[in-house]
Order: structure tokens, then C-alpha cells, then sequence
């Protein structure tokens, strides 16, 4: 089995990737990553920060690993995905040939005839509860909304964003001594944790039970400076970066994962 996996480059996505990996091993993995930057990355101060801490420090770090660590690909290895153009990313990704791919912290809208062209369907890892917290930043918003638990939920990609049937969702207490990017950390830990297991549901022959979304819902964008402001708990610690540092680029796998090799 064929399965391609979308994240985000940065240390969340990262860390989406190596858990998939890991527990992925009965397929043939190639793995992909948006690269995206939105304007308000560069334009918030509280956003500008995340973005250095969870993308290009983390980045880095995982660079300088060079050898020693064989659960993912040197970055250099990896296939960035710049669109899901026709002729651009969707050709890139198609061109793998994808029994099943399974989306994490992913930047891009699949659009319909990616959908269509995947025989085993496109599962996404969607860090917040839904319908109530579509889009974007959705574990921010729940915290702001001081939700007592925090949802990640795990779903199959439909024409909408963020709509499609729910195979599970994955809880997170909130915890106001800890930070948002712990709190975003431990959300796809669970979350990565059920696509993995549908993943070896339908590798073995089987369709993983997916429940229709209530009607209604939100959908979030972009926190705003006083919506920073107002968070009950800091975007991140110290302490809370070391950790999640430490999850991501764990010691020397002890099995070979398969990773079939970048166009």
C-alpha cells in the first residue's frame, strides 16, 4: 500500500509525520509538505514569534541531525508542495501514484480531482472539534473559549473544508499551566494516533466507520493581536519547547521505515 503523508513544515507536522511513520510501517510512505506563508505570519508579533519557533528553528534543529535518525527523511528528501495546481502540486503528489493519503497541519485545500484521483480516499487530522472549530488555529480558538476539553478530530476529506465524515476525535483537557504549542503538540499526538489506526483499517481491507457532521459550525481565521492578548495561557515555554522538541526528534528508530524516494 501506497500512502502519502501531507504536513506542514514545521515542528508540529514534523512531529504528525514521525508518529505516522512509526506506525505506518506495513506501507510505503512519501512524504510531502506545504510551505506556505500567510501574510498575517509576518504582519502579527505573537504569529512572527510562533512561526520562528515552530518553523524555522525547528527546521533547522532537524537539519543539523544529518544522520542517526532514520524514522524521516533528511529534509532534503522531502516534496515540497508549493499548490495543488493541476499542473503544479496535485501533478507532483498524483504522479506517487497514493493508495490513501493522510493529511496533518497541512497548508493546502485539497481540491475535488485530488479527491477523486485517490482510490482509498484522503483522511485529515483536524486539530480542533468539529463542526464547532472549522479552519484555522483551531486549538488557539478553543483555548481563548476556554473549553474544558480540547478536540482534535480525525475525518475524511469531502468537497467542503473541514466537513467530511468523523472517523474519531482525540481529547485534550486544557491545562492553563501549560502552552499553547503543548496544548497543540498533545492534540496531534491523539489525533495522528486514530488516522493511523483507520490507515491500517483500510490497509487491511476494511472502511473505518465515519459518523456525518452535525449541521452548523464555525469557521475560524487568523487570531488577531488582542485575541493574543486575551489567551488564558502563553503561545509557548521554555520548558514546553524543549518537549516538544524532544517528541519530535526522538533517538535512532529501531525499525526500518519505507519510505519510497522524492521525485
Amino acid at each position: 500500500m501506497r500512502i502519502a503523508l501531507c504536513v506542514k513544515k514545521d515542528i508540529h507536522g514534523l512531529l504528525a509525520a514521525r508518529i505516522l511513520a512509526e506506525r505506518l510501517s506495513f506501507a510505503t510512505l512519501r512524504f510531502f509538505c506545504s510551505v506556505k506563508t500567510r501574510d498575517a505570519e509576518n504582519a502579527v508579533p505573537a504569529l512572527k514569534i510562533m512561526k520562528l519557533l515552530e518553523r524555522d528553528v525547528a527546521i533547522d534543529t532537524f537539519a543539523a541531525l544529518e544522520t542517526g535518525f532514520d524514522v524521516l527523511p533528511h529534509p532534503d528528501h522531502w516534496t515540497p508542495l508549493l499548490d495543488l495546481k493541476a499542473d503544479g502540486g496535485a501533478r507532483q503528489l498524483l504522479d506517487f501514484r497514493p493508495d490513501l493519503v493522510i493529511s496533518a497541519r497541512f497548508s493546502l485545500i485539497f481540491p475535488q480531482r485530488v479527491i477523486d484521483a485517490v482510490p482509498r480516499g484522503i483522511i485529515n487530522v483536524h486539530p480542533g472539534a468539529l463542526p464547532g472549530y472549522r479552519g484555522l488555529f483551531a486549538p488557539f480558538w478553543q483555548i481563548l473559549k476556554r473549553e474544558r476539553e480540547l478536540g482534535c478530530t480525525v475525518h475524511m476529506v469531502d468537497r467542503g473544508i473541514d466537513t467530511g465524515p468523523i472517523l474519531g476525535i482525540a481529547r485534550v483537557p486544557l491545562d492553563t499551566s501549560r502552552s499553547l504549542m503543548a496544548h497543540t503538540a498533545a492534540l496531534y499526538r491523539g489525533g495522528v494516533a486514530i488516522a493511523a489506526e483507520a490507515a491500517a483499517t483500510i490497509a487491511a481491507g476494511g472502511v473505518p466507520a465515519g459518523t456525518p457532521q452535525p449541521v452548523g459550525g464555525h469557521y475560524y481565521r487568523f487570531p488577531a493581536p488582542e485575541d493574543f492578548a486575551a489567551l488564558p495561557v502563553p503561545i509557548v515555554t521554555a520548558q514546553d519547547f524543549a518537549e516538544t522538541l524532544a517528541a519530535a526528534f526522538p533517538p535512532r528508530a529501531t525499525a526500518p521505515v519505507r519510505w519510497s524516494a522524492a521525485a
